[in-house]
């Protein structure tokens, strides 16, 4: 890679679900060390509020936002030859993420 650390924060929600491992690998490759991603995480209470948002008027980038289940994502790195090793949890009252710090798995 080209270098050390690779950030991708709120990016992910707007690649659907086919298109994450491309995506995963293409910031792998540009990462020597450390890769962060966030991304909106697949829970049963987040697909409701997303149907919620779903039910009113006008447009809205929430309900456009892909999710993404959190294994899908880890295995994506995995592929990238990436390993988990650290995970946070962003949530305030409409926003929320999951952030996950990676290294590759020689390193990690």
């Amino acid at each position: 890679g080209d270098f050390d650390t690779v950030c991708c924060v709120d990016v992910l929600i707007h690649y659907p679900p086919e298109r994450l491992d491309a995506m995963v690998g293409n910031l792998a490759r540009l990462s020597k060390d450390r890769l962060i991603l966030s991304f909106a995480p697949k829970t049963w209470y987040y697909v409701a509020l997303k149907r919620l948002g779903e039910l009113f008027p006008g447009k809205s980038k929430t309900t456009r936002a892909y999710l993404h289940e959190e294994e899908t994502v880890e295995s994506a790195l995995r592929q990238a030859g990436f390993e988990v090793t650290r995970r946070e949890m962003t949530s305030t009252n409409f926003y929320f993420s999951r952030l996950l710090e990676a290294r590759p798995a020689s390193a990690a």
